[in-house]
């Protein structure tokens, strides 16, 4: 039989009814226990007078524990009101106890109770039960000889009851009104955050609709850029190159940023831990921050723990977004001197295994004012650091939140004018080495015969021109359908295809592929901007990966260097 699913909601609310009632029962079991303990030793009230009272006390302690062994909490409830009203109607018939003495006017106080843990339906019939104790108790004290009645007279009696059941009445007029109100105040508060939800969606379709629009220029400007680079330039045009290339990477790192947050924020950013090689991991990030770092004339140095698993399960793509940002932060901020990543292995007995990372640099530094900020969103340590080194500001707040995610955190310590030391931590879980590893292939696209397909000329030149420099066979298609045709007569090593495509898109390609007889070759999706509904049905559909653009050189040599086996 299936389990049944709670909403969040629920669950919360499940939660709350059993602190209650938990509290409830040992708050009455301790403190009846502890007021009948003083009247026998402060007082001189006989024992066996207050006896019946502890004992039916005593009795609620049973609610906590038959929860902690697996009672519902719905029959543990019922139970409780149960003991509840045997408690008070036993000893308001012992004759020394009565309507006076009896636990009858404590009534009231458990119909609060039970406003926390009924809906009206079950207050409404908790309190005729308790009219029915009240009259029961009264009539008991009535029919008693006069010298054994707790009070004088009938009349006496009556009143007493009267008032007993009225501050029941009220009680339960008080709470079943609280309830309304409480009702109508969370109603509101679901009507504003379902509103809040809708906007948050809307404000992260938005985004991913203006990312598209600007990354599909930004693809063909920095492919462009990249192109002319690698050719024969003089130093005045190469610098004018260099130029528009960092201009449009500042660009696409500010629109990543923006993005990033807005998906932190509405929690879809999701986290795929997946088997990685950690010498690997960490020789990437060398060679993409190296060349970098040694162009600002800055020594750039890692030192690897020996103590490092070969492999770990983590999500490789999160942890260099991480990594990337710190470093270009680092480099960003160190005018001269050194950037130093230290990688160790946490494996301490008694705390989760974490993969801790140590980027030092010799820059700027912080100071205690302006590292309380560093954190905040779109915040800078100082005003003026906007102006002299650009940037939005969400790089580091980022970082901190994919860090939690990934049961890690980011901490840091800097000195003004000396420089600053960020710790990134990742839980992360060691993996047994595999048996064969995969050589290390300094032409990775050699052999390859690869197909492009992107119904914009300018994406589908630069793509295609990153494969061939890198010493692939290409092909190129401008349409789903033309793909689905090549696919189906020839034989490719990999495909590269653009999602969105008018008519038959990217999605329709994969669908179609499926319905070949022979097994279509690895396809990875490149897009200027998706959903990640869109992404995950690409994966879903047979799709290695999702790329986003604009594509470099070095992620299409990485891309490359996967399939090449």
């Amino acid at each position: 039989m299936p389990n049944k699913t709670h909403p969040p909601e629920d669950d919360e609310r499940l939660g709350f009814a059993r602190r209650i009632l938990v509290l409830a029962s040992i708050t009455i079991s301790i403190s009846t226990s502890v007021v009948c303990l003083m009247l026998v030793f402060a007082l001189g009230v006989r024992s066996a007078v207050v006896l019946p009272i502890m004992l039916g006390s005593l009795s609620y302690l049973a609610i906590p524990f038959m929860l902690h062994l697996g009672m519902r909490l719905r029959l543990a409830r019922d139970l409780f009101f149960v003991v509840t009203i045997a408690v008070v109607l036993v000893i308001g018939l012992i004759p020394q106890e009565g309507i006076i003495f009896g636990f009858v006017t404590y009534l009231p106080v458990f119909i609060c109770i039970a406003g926390m843990l009924y809906e009206k339906k079950g207050i409404i019939v908790l309190t005729l039960i308790s009219l029915i104790v009240i009259a029961l108790v009264a009539v008991g004290d009535m029919t008693r000889l006069p010298i054994q009645r707790t009070i004088e007279g009938p009349g006496s009696i009556v009143t007493i009851s009267v008032r007993h059941s009225i501050a029941v009445i009220f009680s339960a007029v008080l709470v079943i009104v609280a309830m309304g109100l409480f009702d109508t105040m969370l109603a509101r508060l679901r009507t504003a955050r379902d509103q809040a939800r809708r906007a948050a969606e809307s404000k992260t379709a938005f985004l991913a609709n203006v990312s598209h629009e600007v990354r599909t220029p930004l693809n063909a400007i920095l492919g462009m850029a990249e192109i002319l680079r690698s050719s024969d330039l003089n130093e005045d045009q190469r610098r004018k190159v260099e130029t528009i290339t960092e201009s449009g990477a500042t660009l696409l790192e500010m629109l990543n940023d923006i993005l990033d947050i807005s998906r932190l924020e509405a929690d879809r950013m999701p986290i795929s831990p997946a088997r990685q090689d950690s010498s690997d991991l960490f020789a990437g990030i060398e060679r993409l921050w190296g060349p970098i770092a040694e162009d600002k004339n800055l020594r750039f140095l890692i030192d690897f723990d020996a103590n490092m698993p070969e492999a770990i399960e983590i999500d490789a793509q999160r942890f260099r977004q991480c990594m990337n940002n710190l470093l270009s932060n680092a480099i960003k901020f160190t005018p001269e001197g050194f950037i130093r990543v230290a990688a160790r292995w946490d494996d301490r007995v008694g705390s989760p295994t974490r993969l801790v990372v140590d980027v030092q640099d010799s820059g700027i530094g912080m100071s205690v004012d302006a590292a309380s900020r560093i954190f905040d969103p779109f915040g800078q340590a100082d005003d003026s650091i906007m102006g002299a080194f650009g940037g939005s500001g969400l790089g580091l707040t980022i970082t901190r939140q994919l860090s939690r995610m990934m049961n890690g955190d980011l901490t840091f310590k800097s000195i003004a004018g000396e420089g600053t030391i960020f710790t990134l931590s990742i839980g992360v879980k060691a993996l047994e080495t595999e048996a064969t590893r995969i050589p290390h292939n300094p032409h990775p696209a050699n052999g390859l015969r690869v197909l492009v397909v992107d119904d914009i000329p300018t994406n589908l030149m630069i793509a295609a021109t990153y494969m061939r420099v890198l010493g692939a066979q290409v092909d190129e298609a401008t349409s789903g359908a033309q793909a689905v045709e090549l696919m189906r007569n020839q034989v490719f090593d990999l495909v590269l295809l653009d999602l969105h495509m008018p008519d038959m898109n990217g999605l329709w390609v994969l669908e179609k592929v499926h319905s070949f007889r022979r097994k279509p070759p690895p396809i990875v999706m490149i897009t200027a901007g998706a959903t990640e509904a869109e992404m995950d049905r690409a994966r879903s559909l047979g799709a290695r990966d999702v790329l986003i653009k604009p594509l470099t050189p070095r992620v299409m040599e990485s891309l490359l260097r996967s399939y090449a086996a």
